[in-house]
């Protein structure tokens, strides 16, 4: 873990690198792996893809920041107003994101009597579709990394390309800032813009566009029909034969 964090800080410290911190999706182990995955989710059922990443709001993310600094010079009568773009930074947040381990999970709330022995129900989670759900579940974060990369990281990089450039003369310094204002407009895409309170509302939208992925049945899971084992009643857990797992690439998912 030592040398992880240690070359994570190399590269956040080199300007060549984009360091994307969306998280990692964590094991939940057996028997209650699967129950506390839908209690973080507020879900009673397998839900559509076994796995969660809960995706944060643009709040949680650092925001750059487009600040000028003013300076001003007499030429015979006239004063020329100057702007300066000072660099900024922005940070990117981390998701929590959980997967269900292989192996035998309870499923709350079901255990039934059968000729006077008790049974106990259980998801059945093979190797396979635990990997297959862990993937699922890395596609919605680097959805969200993706995201931020759109907006923040697109907006912070192209700050500090105009960073230490003088724009004028203007006949005022909010004029001056304005001109410093453009420069950065036309170094964005249109959707973003300037306006700080709209790079809000554009990564609240793409950070929501991930979505997709389990209204369109890509992460969908099934439950096979159930064996008896011993004092367990086991329904192995598949994907579904609509699921796309590993064939949707995130740029086709986030978009302006």
């Amino acid at each position: 873990m030592a040398a992880i964090q240690r070359l994570a800080a190399s590269a956040a410290g080199d300007g060549n690198i984009l360091v994307l911190c969306a998280g990692a999706p964590v094991a939940q182990p057996p028997p209650n792996g699967l129950t506390d995955i839908l209690r973080r989710g507020g879900n009673s059922g397998l839900g559509v893809s076994g796995g969660l990443t809960l995706t944060k709001h643009a709040a949680a993310f650092t925001r750059p920041q487009f600040v000028t600094t003013r300076s001003h010079e007499r030429v015979g009568s006239r004063v020329d107003h100057y702007a300066v773009v000072q660099r900024t930074t922005s940070a990117d947040a981390t998701h929590e994101c959980y997967y269900p381990a292989a192996g035998d999970h309870l499923r709350p709330g079901m255990t039934q009597q059968i000729g006077g022995q008790t049974y106990n129900h259980y998801w059945r989670i093979s190797d396979r579709v635990a990997a297959l759900i862990r993937q699922g579940e890395q596609e919605h974060l680097d959805d969200d990394a993706r995201a931020y990369e759109l907006t923040y990281k697109r907006i912070e990089n192209a700050i500090n390309e105009l960073a230490g450039r003088r724009f004028g003369p203007a006949s005022t310094p909010a004029a001056a800032d304005r001109l410093a204002e453009a420069a950065l407009v036309a170094s964005l895409p249109s959707q973003l813009g300037a306006d700080p309170a709209n790079w809000v509302r554009v990564l609240d939208r793409l950070l929501s566009q991930t979505r997709t992925r389990d209204t369109n049945g890509w992460h969908a899971l099934s439950i096979d029909p159930p064996r008896t084992i011993g004092n367990m009643i086991v329904h192995p857990v598949s994907a579904t034969p609509g699921a796309r797992i590993g064939r949707v690439p995130s740029n086709q998912v986030v978009n302006y």
